[in-house]
């Protein structure tokens, strides 16, 4: 199960996500456009796959699904608050 910690919250809010080696994401619609910033691991989606260092931009409207790599992955989420 996906670790999620709540950073920042003002306009901004940013919440740092801990995925399990291999665990899944199910296929999910963004309400707000979102930033996804590789910290450690790997991730994939239907668009590619991201390492440490990668911005993720996840426009408001549009859906995927997330699987973490064989190592986990660790990243920060970033969106503003309407």
């Amino acid at each position: 199960m996906a670790k999620e910690k709540h950073i920042l919250e003002k306009e901004i809010n940013v919440n740092r996500i801990e995925l399990a080696p291999d665990e899944k994401i199910p296929y999910h619609t963004h309400k707000a456009t979102r930033y996804n910033y590789i910290l450690k691991g790997s991730m994939s989606d239907e668009r590619g796959n991201y390492v440490p260092g990668d911005m993720v931009e996840n426009i408001i409207g549009s859906s995927h699904s997330v699987t973490a790599g064989p190592e986990g992955c660790v990243f920060l989420v970033i969106w503003r608050k309407d």
